[in-house]
């Protein structure tokens, strides 16, 4: 039926993609009962995308990379390519998650294929939930049509496609791309809106602001029963970033970064741990039901039990947090400037029973850097 290889039968029409036409396929020959996809080229002007999704896919091997399994030209002369079929259709088609451990351990899957794709040389630049595909239940990323190959076959240059809108990075947007932006730094960007997608379903317009600088976060307005959204919060606040510049000072040049980043955070969270910014909610691990806030510097002993005033933290906070840092710094604690009292450890109290944590500056590791603000 239609312009088919003869070793591929039609089985339905899917939906029409930007490089192709796509259909359901089996082998012919009944040799393999398999559904598979078949993408055939309905644009020529875009057959050099089409051979670069090719050339991409035949470099990578990974089981969150979606494999080409054969392609070629029809009868009639127009390229073709056959993948898997992939029965959970793709991401935006799914619901969203509502466990934080739940939807990060599916996007640690997509950071890993993504991963692949940069040790490879490959920048996919068109990351979104319509190009990720779930394939008996495990995330593959697809779609390389766009992508760079770091071998100076295909050059970036001022024309042709940019991605989603609504996902690619602001330096891939307008005439020209950034040269001083690396690519990889670009799909950290995506990545980081696919991110908030996966538990929102919802992608902010444009790139008007970072979504560090957004009142909205997934803990307060969408999931408040569930803290270990600070988590994602913070993976999504560092990642989506105007500047490619603050993404990587954040940590996230490329997409090992983020993988390795949500790994350590999948283990924080099934250990029970905490997130380490003051500025979000920590659940109380005594009574679950307040959340701890600083005492801010050790008061003298006969004052040590006095009521917390939570009022006033925002006005306080910052200069506080500076001497405990500055104090672990210089290797123990010492006069604070200007002052002749000594900086004290961090206590956080729960506002709801009263319990205690007490953390010490001068031993935490990175202690200039792991607690905020």
């Amino acid at each position: 039926m239609g312009d088919f290889p003869p070793q591929w039968s039609w089985l339905r029409d899917l939906d029409e993609g930007g490089q192709g036409h796509t259909f359901v396929v089996r082998r012919s020959d009944q040799s393999d009962l398999a559904e598979y996809v078949l993408k055939r080229l309905k644009n020529p002007t875009r057959e050099e995308y089409f051979e670069r999704e090719i050339r991409a896919c035949e470099r990578l091997n990974h089981p969150n990379v979606l494999q080409i399994v054969e392609h070629g030209k029809t009868p009639k002369g127009k390229p073709y390519l056959i993948t898997p079929f992939c029965e959970g259709g793709s991401l935006e088609a799914h619901q969203q998650y509502s466990r934080p451990i739940d939807g990060l351990g599916v996007f640690f899957q997509i950071c890993a294929g993504v991963a692949h794709a940069h040790e490879s040389g490959i920048y996919h630049l068109d990351i979104k939930p319509a190009n990720i595909f779930l394939q008996k239940g495990t995330p593959v990323v697809g779609d390389f049509g766009i992508c760079y190959i770091e071998d100076g076959a295909y050059e970036m240059t001022r024309e042709g496609p940019r991605g989603s809108i609504y996902y690619c990075a602001p330096e891939l947007r307008g005439p020209k791309i950034r040269s001083a932006a690396p690519l990889s730094a670009a799909d950290v960007y995506s990545l980081g809106k696919v991110l908030h997608w996966i538990f929102s379903h919802d992608v902010r317009d444009g790139h008007q602001e970072d979504y560090s600088l957004s009142s909205e976060n997934l803990l307060s307005e969408l999931f408040p029963a569930f803290p270990d959204f600070t988590f994602v919060d913070e993976l999504i606040e560092g990642t989506v970033q105007r500047e490619p510049s603050l993404r990587i000072e954040k940590g996230f040049s490329n997409a090992a970064d983020l993988r390795d980043r949500v790994e350590k955070i999948i283990a924080r969270i099934e250990a029970g741990g905490r997130v380490l910014d003051l500025a979000k909610p920590i659940r109380c691990l005594f009574c679950a039901n307040g959340n701890y806030r600083p005492l801010a510097v050790l008061p003298p002993i006969k004052d040590r039990l006095a009521p917390l005033d939570p009022t006033r933290l925002p006005s306080y906070a910052p200069d506080i947090y500076a001497q405990m840092r500055n104090a672990a710094a210089n290797k123990g604690y010492r006069s604070s400037p200007g002052g002749t009292g000594s900086i004290g450890p961090l206590i956080l109290t729960c506002d709801y029973c009263g319990n205690v944590q007490e953390f010490r500056f001068d031993l935490a590791p990175q202690a200039t850097k792991n607690w905020k603000p």
